[in-house]
């Protein structure tokens, strides 16, 4: 229902409750200072302390992968595209089928007025108008270029009528949420935004009130309650099961060289004059000095190191693989054969740096070990998703449908 991000404030999202739940069922989330050992290598990476490192990224951000390790299974999310379409051509005065294509005019949006009061009843119970325009609104404010055609407002609808179902079936067995859950959840949510204003206006930006989420914070957390007591409860996975997957799935469960490391920093602002530039080489040459001589380089980060993220960890940086760092930090990096040794002193954008190799690993496959618990919530997760979806058929073929638009 929320979704953050480190550059803005949170947003409010009101999406069907069948889509939450999918993305519920099973699902866990990545540490916000988790980093990437490669995008096939997030299945063993352990996940550095959270925290901001000034460690040399190569990128603008740093890539984070989720806690499940075995690859997430494809979304098939559809997302509005904003470009032309391609201008038809011609062979000899034939128009040929993929311009024929092209130039077919994409299907006319509905205008509002012609959506009736009731969209359609399930087993009785009417689904608003403004029910399914309000959750149309908040897709149209995630992909602003979408047309909202006929068939739009139906998949919206298709998701109400299974929202609806989930609903019914819960409270006929028995499921509720407290007041304190309901308002336990909203308080969580309000202080994920800086101010009440702000809580306000992204409220008003989703045509919803206060009311509007309580409800839908009640209804999903009685209709989750329900599915994972009552229709996913019962999945398990085997060892079996998850030692199959690993054995048939090698190309998913590679990583790449990576390094482990620690560094120190001494900063330079690209301000600084060539005097306090200086200084910080004379001071990282003292420290490479004493490093050289025995000193405890987690104690002389933690004393020193100007990088607030990995200084409270003794300069730790935890696993790295090529392509995260800038040029020079990698080729100082990579360049270290044994434990413990230490780098030159290394210069990038952010300054000056020793760099200290904990621990090296090879490109290739992740050990079973290592990978079999993440595997094991993979396939649960995609069994839940199965059986959830299974489950929203069965009522439906069971329910009294009536759709009027």
């Amino acid at each position: 229902m929320l979704q953050t991000d480190s550059s803005r404030p949170p947003k409010i999202v009101s999406l069907s409750l069948v889509f939450l739940l999918a993305g519920l069922l099973g699902c866990s989330h990545g540490s916000q200072g988790e980093q990437a050992a490669g995008a096939k290598a997030a299945a063993s990476a352990p996940a550095p302390a959270p925290g901001t490192t000034q460690a040399p990224a190569a990128g603008a951000s740093t890539a984070t992968t989720g806690a499940t390790g075995a690859p997430a299974a494809s979304g098939g999310s559809a997302s509005a595209s904003g470009s032309a379409a391609p201008k038809a051509t011609t062979t000899g005065g034939t128009v040929t089928a993929g311009a024929a294509a092209a130039a077919a005019a994409p299907p006319p949006a509905l205008a509002q007025d012609k959506i009736p009061a009731v969209v359609a009843k399930v087993n009785g119970k009417p689904i608003a108008k403004g029910d399914l325009l309000k959750v149309a609104d908040q897709y149209h404010a995630q992909a602003p270029g979408m047309t909202e055609t006929a068939d739009f407002y139906r998949k919206i609808l298709d998701q109400l009528i299974a929202n609806e179902l989930l609903l019914q079936e819960a409270k006929a067995a028995g499921v509720t949420a407290s007041d304190d859950e309901a308002n336990k959840q909203l308080a969580e949510l309000k202080g994920r935004f800086p101010t009440p204003e702000k809580y306000q206006e992204e409220l008003k930006k989703n045509g919803l009130t206060e009311a509007d989420l309580v409800k839908q914070t009640r209804e999903l957390m009685v209709v989750q309650k329900f599915v994972e007591t009552k229709v996913v409860n019962d999945v398990k996975v085997s060892d079996q099961d998850v030692k199959a997957f690993y054995d048939k799935n090698p190309d998913k469960l590679t990583r790449p060289e990576r390094i482990h490391l620690r560094h120190i920093l001494v900063k330079v602002d690209k301000a600084a004059t060539p005097e306090d530039k200086k200084k910080a080489r004379a001071k990282i040459d003292e420290l490479l000095a004493k490093l050289k001589a025995g000193g405890d380089f987690a104690k002389l980060a933690e004393e020193s190191s100007d990088d607030p993220g990995s200084k409270p960890r003794g300069g730790d940086l935890s696993w790295v693989s090529r392509g995260q760092m800038v040029k020079p930090f990698e080729d100082a990096a990579f360049a270290l054969k044994q434990p413990n040794e230490l780098s030159p002193v290394v210069e990038s954008q952010f300054g000056f740096h020793i760099i200290q190799l904990v621990e090296h690993q090879d490109a290739g496959k992740v050990p079973f070990d290592e990978v079999k618990d993440k595997i094991a919530g993979f396939l649960k997760q995609q069994q839940q998703k199965e059986k959830f979806f299974d489950h929203i058929k069965v009522l439906k073929d069971k329910a009294k449908v009536e759709i009027f638009i």
